[in-house]
């Protein structure tokens, strides 16, 4: 896979404002208040943001930046509009020099992009990625995890550190996921993804909450990051949402998160069993 296609499967999602329920410290100019007193305390505070995410819509300006194979850095801007309605349908389409456009519902994900010297189209089913991490880096399953809706449960372990609520997931006993969230408003503001030698393969920021017309908090900085096998940072995307507005019913159509037809791109590919893309001919 592409560095380019990697890094267009990263799409934002949301989280709702929970306040202290004591009064912080300070360490180094940042507020420190005291962390939840156990996971089952963890899991239902984040339980309730996931459950009061609402559709939204936005402008977002991404900037894509990667390492070239001589080593120099690149960078690509790509202005576009973003919509999402939880738990698992997002839209995105950009147009810079071409169409960019990414999008999941209820079974599939798709991206396609006719940007700059690219005419391809990628597609495949949630319940196939589920079983490629390591291969699609971030599950399309789970997308609005680039939001910080991340499910939590209590088989999750929690400790702290300067501030954050620190949990763990592991997998076989191998840590899989790690999650740190603000211990004073209890926003999650990093989000890291190890693969199976336990090194860090991704990580999502989120940064700068911005409270909607509507009164729902969005991360509105976001910050994803991709790791070689030196953990040194290989490419990232970094998302800004602007004038954030709530998504009505009548118009989260069918048709927005419906997977687009092939349209005359010339090259379509399929995740297969193996995952690998395949070319699909028809």
């Amino acid at each position: 896979m592409t560095h380019k296609l990697k890094l267009l499967l990263f799409i934002p999602a949301l989280m709702l404002l929970f306040g202290c329920p004591q009064p912080p410290t300070e360490i180094s100019g940042r507020r420190i208040c005291p962390g939840k007193a156990n996971i089952a305390e963890a899991v239902r505070l984040l339980a309730l943001q996931k459950q009061n995410v609402q559709p939204f819509t936005a402008p977002a300006e991404c900037t894509i930046s990667w390492r070239q194979t001589d080593g120099t850095e690149k960078d690509e801007n790509v202005p576009g509009k973003l919509a999402f309605v939880p738990p698992d349908k997002i839209y995105f389409k950009g147009d810079k020099f071409g169409e960019v456009r990414f999008g999941t519902n209820e079974t599939e994900f798709w991206l396609r992009s006719k940007a700059g010297d690219m005419d391809s189209y990628w597609w495949g089913d949630k319940r196939q990625a589920r079983m490629c991490r390591e291969i699609l880096l971030f599950d399309p399953a789970n997308i609005a995890e680039a939001f910080g809706v991340v499910q939590v449960t209590t088989d999750w372990k929690l400790w702290h550190r300067d501030g954050y609520d620190i949990l763990d997931l592991f997998n076989a006993g191998k840590r899989e996921k790690r999650l740190y969230v603000n211990t004073c408003d209890y926003h999650i503001e990093l989000i890291e993804y190890f693969d199976t030698q336990q090194l860090k393969k991704a990580s999502v920021e989120l940064n700068s909450y911005t409270t909607s017309r509507e009164g729902f908090m969005v991360p509105s900085n976001i910050r994803l990051a991709y790791y070689d096998e030196d953990g040194l940072e290989e490419s990232s995307v970094q998302i800004k949402l602007k004038n954030i507005q709530s998504l009505p019913p009548e118009k989260q159509s069918k048709k927005l998160f419906a997977r687009p037809a092939r349209d005359g791109y010339k090259n379509v590919y399929r995740l297969n069993e193996n995952c690998k893309f395949e070319i699909q001919e028809d």
